[in-house]
């Protein structure tokens, strides 16, 4: 009888649990067959998801789709830069800056106070090169979150290019004290320096813009000048060497290696680099002039008489091409003359750099 009992009031206890089980099956089938379900309960989270899915949908060059993604996660998390870092990178690629700029306007007027969403529509203005109006969102910013870097960084940037240098060192100092290791806030403090003629300040600042980036070709051949007006010009010639290494069409490091290796005596370098430049700037009289003179003079030291010939030819097209293009050039005219008689008379040796008018290297823009 006990155990009838027993048995009894244990299947009672197993029929009451059986309704809620089949409920929690239920409930569970219904969480995992539901499309589009996410289990991330937080906007941050659920701006993860989005922004995730955005990064995969731009993979497969799915771009519309990847910026309304990136669009949902920047207005789920205002607050994080790379949301919207997405959100305006995508827009410019598609060339939609002016409904990036709208889409921000609209975004800064439901939150007036939030620094981020100020800072990115600073950012669509500076595309289109409202410089004023970018000024006022990045001073919107800062005063917002003073803690925040960007605006400071994007401030100088600004200040710096409508002619406010004295605002635009300010905004990179506080920058570079917020976070010290921006590669562009060095190189931008320096820039500043270089137009004041404090080369040692702007040195200093170039070396560690580049020790952060290397590929700040600007700050590597600005460097490279100063090294030139201090005499260190083996230094000078690494920065221009690594930048035509980096970029063989780059014209201006060539052409001042050229010069150098001319100066040196150097003439086969010489030669060598502007016969490049002659390629890249094919319409320049003063390239294809240095290029005649380089070759006349690496011909007067050769004691093979065929080898002269061929570079004395060589110097010839070169004057040539010069007259072509500037006929009221003298000086290669007086080449031509010379080369043309039956004594030709080498150039005079180091009097001058080639097709250098005053010896001065181009200033920071």
């Amino acid at each position: 009888m006990v155990e009838c009992s027993r048995f009894l009031k244990e299947g009672v206890l197993s029929v009451k649990w059986i309704v809620p089980l089949r409920l929690i099956y239920i409930a569970g089938l219904f969480l995992i067959c539901l499309p589009g379900f996410s289990f991330a309960s937080s906007p941050a989270d659920r701006a993860r998801s989005y922004f995730e899915e955005g990064i995969e949908l731009n993979k497969q060059r799915r771009y519309d789709e990847a910026l309304e993604k990136f669009t949902q996660a920047a207005t789920l998390s205002l607050d994080t830069h790379i949301y919207h870092q997405a959100v305006y990178r995508t827009r410019i690629a598609l060339r939609r800056g002016p409904q990036g700029t709208q889409f921000y306007k609209d975004l800064a007027a439901k939150h007036p106070t939030n620094a981020t969403v100020r800072y990115w529509l600073g950012r669509f203005h500076l595309e289109s090169r409202a410089l004023e109006e970018a000024a006022k969102e990045f001073e919107g910013a800062a005063r917002l979150a003073p803690r925040d870097e960007h605006a400071f960084v994007s401030l100088g940037h600004v200040y710096l290019r409508i002619g406010k240098e004295k605002e635009a060192l300010e905004a990179y100092t506080q920058a570079n004290r917020l976070s010290p290791k921006i590669a562009v806030v060095h190189a931008g403090m320096a820039n500043i320096h270089y137009r004041r003629n404090h080369f040692d300040k702007a040195q200093k600042e170039y070396e560690a813009a580049l020790a952060i980036d290397p590929s700040l070709m600007e700050a590597r051949y600005n460097l490279g000048l100063i090294y030139e007006k201090k005499g260190e010009i083996s230094n000078a010639v690494k920065q221009w060497q690594a930048m035509v290494e980096a970029d063989p069409n780059e014209s201006r490091a060539r052409e001042k290696l050229a010069r150098v290796y001319f100066l040196g005596g150097e003439y086969l370098d010489a030669a060598r680099e502007y016969a490049t430049l002659s390629q890249v700037k094919q319409g320049s009289p003063d390239i294809f002039l240095a290029l005649g003179e380089s070759q006349v003079l690496l011909a007067a030291g050769l004691s093979d008489p065929n080898e002269r010939r061929q570079l004395i030819a060589m110097a010839i097209q070169a004057f040539q091409r010069t007259i072509e293009l500037d006929p009221k050039n003298a000086q290669a005219r007086k080449y031509l003359d010379r080369l043309n008689s039956e004594k030709p008379a080498p150039a005079q040796k180091n009097e001058r750099a080639p097709s250098e008018k005053t010896g001065k290297g181009k200033n920071v823009e």
